[in-house]
């Protein structure tokens, strides 16, 4: 499906706290124009989601760490649908996003993003060939989720998180300190396919890029927890 991506110029840093704010306001406009739908939040870790109703009338997708708004679902069909594009925008410079982003279905709906300032992304190609562990980085992105890159590109967003049991492979001296620090639990990461990846990866390209990055990823973890605290 193709995707347009409008770069935005933020008021603001990345406001999350006012996320349920502004799902009222989002409520309050799609009543003022006679919907009935009610957005409703399901938070995960790294991102949010914003279901605008049962209906199929699409979802708004906040990535904190990325600081986008992706706009999923919503067909271009009438006045009401234009004018809440309109409004997402907005949301979205207010929630202090670096970008918004939309999937397309038709030229028309293209033609209406581009007059906003979008642009359009080339669709991702399969990653050939193995991972290649060299090429493979760890760097922030906000707070503390990271980013593994691989040739210098975007590839997967982590999100520290509690498990029950150990991932396989090497646990650090900085995974231990870690979790003995927030009380012994074990900790691993949440992962998923960061916005700008440029490719598609296998199961088995996602497991190795997991494994090559693990003990990079809690190395600077470490640091920024030990950063924060010297705050």
């Amino acid at each position: 499906m193709p995707w347009i991506e409008i770069e935005l110029s933020p008021r603001s840093e990345w406001n999350e706290d006012g996320l349920e704010d502004w799902a009222q306001a989002l409520g309050s406009f799609l009543s003022e124009k006679g919907t009935g739908l009610k957005p409703q939040i399901r938070m995960l870790p790294g991102y949010n989601v914003v279901q605008l109703g049962e209906t199929g009338s699409g979802e708004l997708i906040l990535s904190s760490s990325e600081r986008l708004v992706i706009l999923e679902g919503l067909s271009l069909e009438g006045n009401v649908e234009c004018d809440f594009a309109r409004f997402a925008v907005r949301f979205a410079r207010h929630m202090g996003a670096v970008g918004f982003r939309v999937s397309i279905t038709n030229s028309a709906e293209r033609n209406f993003w581009r007059k906003l300032g979008g642009v359009i992304k080339p669709d991702p190609v399969p990653l050939q060939g193995s991972i290649r562990r060299r090429m493979v980085t760890i760097k922030q992105l906000l707070k503390f989720s990271l980013l593994v890159t691989y040739e210098d590109e975007p590839v997967l967003c982590l999100e520290p998180i509690t498990c029950n049991t150990h991932a396989l492979g090497l646990v650090s001296l900085a995974q231990r300190r870690l979790e003995k620090m927030y009380g012994g639990s074990p900790l691993g990461f949440a992962s998923r396919v960061a916005v700008h990846c440029p490719w598609v990866i296998s199961r088995e390209q996602w497991d190795d890029l997991l494994s090559f990055s693990r003990l990079q990823a809690f190395d600077l973890l470490e640091d920024l927890v030990n950063t924060s605290q010297e705050i």
